[in-house]
């Protein structure tokens, strides 16, 4: 081992000459690999599916895909507005002139409205025409059988049931383009003033639009965080260090490394996605680290008389190996998310192991050259008082740990209970359910949902898809539509289904009018398929498709408790089961389709998201923690060394996500990727003062001396970093997209937790494994 060492340090003594000597070189090289860099990183796409986030043979992800296989995979977005005389002659002018608005936009397959509707009742009873008044729409006459039919069943969807709310029903092509939404958003906006005193409250909510208004937060956050961050850390570093040097520095670390990343994950083929635009936050974590560790052995070696030149070769040849490792560190704890069974969980994993080591490579290109430029420190005043400060602070964490050292054996005894009630507590968290709660209650997304789920009673929209015969027949939807009644008779804690409608429904009315009575259902749909086909297809597959499928729409509260809504949706999947297994099913069926029903749609797909990437966290937590010890035992040559560096850092992840769930909280998405990444965020410290230790052990210091000055020589660049990254997150804690502000709270809580075991946890574990005094 002691070869080894001698060997290293001839091999670390000249890398260090050469980046010095050829600094130049190294930083012409390095603004030639951005430049050639920088056109491809702009190529790196948002990837905006949120079916991406389960697993390719998830059943919940399965069902949903055989929806939109079946039905053509239109989603639905709604454009809810006001209209006090909306069952009048005008008010109906005005939604038949909004509709064809809508359905001019571009990725609008077609659309479902009250003159929609009106214009189907005309079709169904055409000898009312000359019977009812020109004044008033088909639909309102309530003398008419037909009509009062489809107002029943179509109310809470397309018209409140106090018929002073309208919606205009868009389903849209399932790669329908950003400009599909943005342009409803521009129509709802500014329907008031197309229609003065007529039409208010416009609103528009759905599926498309919940995915699209959180990826623009996302990508909004995303720029943000680069941007206040950067500015924030830069101030940090400077107020910390007061040298321009550093502040430089850091700035071209950071750029750098993520415009490298960002470009090689474009070769690699990777695409951004949910989780993975807070790539520019870990890479500051990492980069600020080590600019802050060569920031503060640089100004010591300064301060003892050394030149810039060989106070910047000290600071290299006693931190080159540490930062190198602890580059490595987190790139394998990130590589770990590649054991997941999520392709953007792993995608973001590769993402940043990519960016870990590009920040080492920045350190070597442009370190040498920003450390050796002329003397830009400022404040020589404060700069004593900043000597002052760090002499103290040493000595303050030297006595931490050793208060901590001293009683070690307790010390352990009480992190192993702490440790065991965190995992208890981690049980108790609850996933969140609904997308909807992502956004802040101020959010205009959230006060748009509260109006519709006020007006229509419910915005969570889902489906259940059956088998059908090769034949419509009155049988089968005599027997859908018993299915319908006891799926309305449901009650889940509470939790009731506010819309359960399907093309039974609209077949039943069709049945009253005189005409179409005693025609089969089949000769029926095709009528109504000619008059409002877009709808009939997106619940009846085609004729000529085989097999046959019916789709039941359902509707929901949307924000519904977890716990209600997940058994108001085990209810509906048990009365489905049932139903289609009686007898009276099977006959009706005839010789349909063998295959199972399927309860399914974006409601029961967003209450397993949160769920599905808790899950998938604690396997690639494992991996992640069974990849860094493997470096650490590598690095420090120690079995026992590496495990006292690895289990003080778990700790950190399981205290956060158990708060949690012993104050009642629930895990969002922001949340989930804190137990995988929370390793790579506190490991940085640990490595450092393992370097240190050894160093000190090498040079014949005890066991508790090594352990408790080497705590104290890494303490200021620690808190200093700490400091500077609890601010920078901090700004994440007021996005309006809540995963990304529980993200920011919760790193900036792991950061310090794991500062806390750095500092006072470690070297007693230290102490306690490595018992060669």
């Amino acid at each position: 081992m002691m070869i080894k060492r001698e060997v290293s340090r001839p091999f670390v003594a000249r890398v260090t000459e050469r980046l010095i000597r050829s600094r130049t070189h190294f930083a012409i090289l390095g603004l030639v690999i951005v430049a050639i860099a920088l056109p491809f990183s702009r190529n790196l796409t948002l990837d905006r599916s949120l079916t991406n986030l389960f697993a390719a043979d998830d059943p919940t992800l399965l069902d949903y895909q055989q929806l939109q296989q079946s039905f053509g995979g239109n989603a639905v977005a709604m454009l809810v507005y006001r209209d006090a005389n909306l069952m009048s002659r005008e008010g109906m002018i005005r939604n038949q002139e909004i509709s064809q608005s809508v359905e001019g936009l571009p990725g609008v397959n077609g659309i479902l409205s009250p003159s929609t509707l009106n214009a189907v009742v005309d079709k169904i009873r055409p000898g009312q025409f000359f019977s009812r008044s020109s004044l008033q729409p088909s639909l309102a006459q309530k003398n008419n059988a037909v009509a009062r039919g489809i107002d029943l069943i179509f109310s809470g969807y397309t018209h409140s049931r106090n018929h002073s709310f309208a919606a205009v029903v868009a389903m849209l092509d399932p790669h329908h383009p950003p400009e599909t939404i943005a342009g409803m958003q521009r129509l709802a906006h500014l329907l008031a003033k197309r229609y003065p005193g007529e039409v208010s409250d416009a609103v528009l909510v759905g599926e498309p639009v919940l995915i699209n208004d959180g990826f623009d937060l996302i990508e909004r956050d995303g720029r943000k965080l680069a941007t206040v961050t950067l500015l924030l850390l830069s101030l940090v570093v400077l107020f910390t260090l007061l040298d321009f040097r550093f502040v430089l520095l850091t700035a071209v670390v950071v750029v750098w490394s993520v415009v490298v990343a960002e470009a090689t994950s474009v070769a690699f083929g990777i695409h951004r996605s949910l989780v993975s635009t807070i790539m520019t936050a870990i890479v500051t974590v990492i980069s600020v680290a080590a600019v802050l560790h060569l920031g503060v052995r640089f100004q010591k070696a300064r301060v003892k008389g050394r030149s810039t030149k060989e106070a910047c070769r000290r600071s290299f040849a006693l931190l080159l190996v540490p930062i190198f490792w602890t580059c490595m560190t987190d790139a394998a704890g990130f590589a770990a998310l590649a054991w997941s069974r999520i392709l953007p969980v792993r995608q973001f994993g590769m993402m940043i192991a990519i960016a870990s080591v590009t920040v080492f490579i920045a350190i070597l290109l442009f370190a040498a050259t920003a450390m050796m430029l002329p003397d830009l420190r400022v404040a020589s005043s404060l700069q004593r008082i900043q000597r002052r400060a760090t002499g103290w602070t040493r000595r303050q964490c030297i006595r931490l740990a050793c208060l901590f050292v001293a009683r070690r054996r307790a010390v352990m005894a009480g992190a192993g209970v702490v440790m065991l009630l965190c995992i208890i507590g981690t049980w108790n968290v609850t996933p969140e359910t609904s997308f909807l709660n992502n956004f802040r209650s101020s959010s205009p997304i959230v006060v748009a949902y509260e109006q519709v789920e006020k007006d229509f009673g419910g915005a969570g929209v889902w489906d259940i898809v059956l088998p059908a015969p090769s034949e419509w027949t009155r049988d089968y939807f005599k027997q859908v539509i018993e299915l319908e009644n006891r799926l309305r008779q449901i009650d889940a804690n509470g939790a009731q289904l506010t819309k359960v409608l399907s093309m039974a429904d609209a077949d039943l009315v069709a049945s009253l009018a005189p005409l179409l009575r005693i025609t089969p259902p089949s000769v029926r749909l095709s009528a109504m398929r000619i008059a409002m086909s877009h709808f009939v297809d997106a619940l009846l597959t085609e004729d000529s498709q085989s097999p046959k499928m019916l789709r039941i729409m359902l509707r929901s509260e949307e924000q519904l408790p977890a716990e209600q809504k997940t058994e108001l949706i085990r209810r509906v999947q048990q009365i489905v089961a049932e139903h289609t297994s009686t007898k009276a099913w099977q006959e009706a069926l005839g010789d349909g389709p063998s295959t199972p029903p399927r309860v399914t749609g974006y409601y029961v797909l967003m209450s397993r998201l949160v769920a599905q990437l808790v899950g998938d966290q604690w396997r690639c937590l494992l991996v992640a923690a069974v990849l860094v010890w493997l470096l650490l035992w590598m690095a420090t040559r120690s079995l026992r060394l590496s495990l006292a560096a690895l289990l003080p850092n778990l700790l950190p992840a399981f205290v956060v996500l158990a708060a949690a769930g012993w104050f009642g909280g629930k895990i969002n998405m922001g949340a989930t990727m804190i137990a995988a990444v929370s390793i790579g965020l506190t490991i940085d410290g640990s490595v450092h003062l393992l370097a240190g230790y050894r160093r000190l052990r090498q040079r014949g210091h005890t066991t508790v001396a090594s352990a408790t000055h080497a705590a104290g020589n890494v303490g200021v660049p620690i808190l200093l970093a700490t400091a500077a990254l609890v601010i920078g997150f901090s700004v994440l804690s007021t996005s309006e997209f809540v995963p990304t502000a529980t993200f920011g709270i919760l790193v900036a809580a792991t950061l310090l937790l794991g500062t806390v075991v750095n500092l006072t946890l470690l070297p007693a574990c230290i102490v306690w494994i490595d018992k060669n005094e």
